[in-house]
């Protein structure tokens, strides 16, 4: 990352001229605070009066801006002191978006951004955060607020975005090469036809331990209820589901395999009655189900109790999403989604992607594990 530092106690020169080198050469990016007085003296083996003549060089060519609050900073443009913004002025322009929907019964959005929130704060970051909430009922309003919230942020000029789409995936693919240099991190699901950032589940292993955990139940004849769409997170979650059986030296039930649709109605969401009939119109109906999300999970066991069906009674259900740990009524098993942990690796993931800004660098996921959450929806099969 750095020249090595000789074990020799060195110059003020020299460690003026590592420090230079670290700023000109990006190490040390725009708007990246530089290390405390104490944590570079240590590095250097030097005084901290050293390193505060160093900062005052460095300062009085421009290179750098102190405040009597703020550890020093590199400013967002260089050159002469007199081209440079205030420090003030050089914090306030910087701004990273969080673009997500946060349903108001489900707060797992807010989550996120108190992660994001946390590491900017712990980190000292230079940059402020803006959230843009894209949640509607309606698909289609949803769709739009996402849209406009994206152009907004870009012709704004933020310096990066922290972002949960679900527009289709050519629409996000466009943003991209239109503004390759605007970093972009992921989170719940990414393009899969390009290299990007992205922060979330390992859905495959986790879908996987939660249907192998109805299988060693006892359970066969299992549904798996898919989301609308062909994100990545619904293709990762089915693909766990089918590895399941494979684990277990079974076959899948093909038939017992629904991937749902919007529904035209905003309070229905998708089609969970039609997916509801056709299951129990089978010869051979299943008696546990799977689903990709908590809120299709939710739908399901509403219209089974509707029925005339018990859970788990008669029908065993499985979420993702862990949305129970809000309810005051635990009822659902579910995968465990920690939004939390998701927003606090996309931030860290953003800012180590801003601090190479013009370096050249591969695309990095960060997979995070999910626990299976045992309530009282599922039981053995008798």
């Amino acid at each position: 990352m750095s020249k090595t530092v000789p074990d020799s106690r060195l110059s003020e020169t020299a460690v003026l001229s590592l420090v230079k080198e670290r700023i000109e050469t990006g190490i040390y990016a725009p708007g990246i605070r530089l290390p405390a007085e104490r944590t570079l003296a240590t590095e250097f083996g030097v005084s901290r009066g050293v390193i505060r003549n160093v900062y005052a060089h460095l300062t009085a060519q421009g290179l750098i801006e102190q405040s009597h609050y703020h550890r020093p900073h590199v400013p967002l443009r260089s050159g002469g002191a007199s081209q440079l913004p205030s420090s003030d002025q050089a914090i306030q322009v910087q701004t990273i978006a969080a673009i997500l929907p946060s349903d108001p019964s489900f707060p797992g959005g807010l989550s996120v951004v108190a992660g994001i929130h946390r590491v900017l704060t712990e980190s000292d970051s230079p940059y402020r955060l803006t959230y843009i909430d894209t949640y509607n009922k309606d698909r289609p309003q949803l769709l739009r607020l996402e849209a406009q919230a994206l152009r907004s942020v870009i012709d704004d000029n933020v310096s990066g975005i922290i972002l949960w789409y679900f527009s289709p995936e050519d629409e996000i693919v466009k943003i991209l090469d239109a503004h390759p240099e605007l970093p972009i991190v992921f989170i719940d699901r990414y393009p899969s036809s390009i290299d990007c950032d992205f922060a979330g589940l390992d859905d495959v292993e986790s879908s996987k331990a939660a249907v192998e955990y109805l299988i060693d139940g006892g359970h066969t004849r299992i549904a798996h209820l898919m989301d609308p769409g062909n994100f990545s997170t619904i293709e990762e979650r089915a693909q766990g589901y089918r590895e399941a059986f494979a684990a277990r030296g079974l076959a899948v039930p093909e038939d017992l395999v629904f991937h749902l649709e919007w529904s035209p109605d905003p309070a229905k969401v998708t089609n969970t009655e039609a997916a509801f009939d056709y299951l129990f119109g089978l010869d051979s109906p299943p008696t546990a189900v799977f689903t990709s999300n908590d809120y299709i999970a939710h739908r399901f066991v509403r219209l089974a109790q509707a029925r005339g069906m018990r859970v788990p009674e008669d029908i065993s259900v499985i979420g993702h999403g862990n949305t129970d740990r809000y309810a005051q009524n635990s009822f659902l098993t579910s995968v465990d989604q920690p939004f939390e942990a998701i927003g606090r690796s996309a931030a860290k993931l953003l800012l180590k992607r801003l601090g190479s800004a013009g370096r050249r660098h591969s695309f990095q996921r960060i997979i995070l594990p999910a626990a299976l959450i045992e309530r009282d929806s599922c039981r053995p099969l008798r």
